[in-house]
């Protein structure tokens, strides 16, 4: 696998769902669901948070 800028911002992206999925050792088809679904609540929380500082 070639190490790309590419694959470094989808990794950090993507970490807060792959953190949980191993905290809870998921590894099933749901896998990618819950990866997902965590990184969709804590990048728009984030979101929220800094328009609200924003404003």
């Amino acid at each position: 696998m070639t190490l790309t800028i590419g694959n470094h911002l989808a990794a950090a992206l993507l970490f807060p769902g792959t953190l949980i999925c191993s905290k809870l050792n998921i590894t099933t088809d749901y896998n990618d669901l819950v990866r997902m679904l965590v990184n969709s609540l804590v990048w728009t929380t984030l979101g929220i948070i800094a328009v609200a500082m924003a404003a």
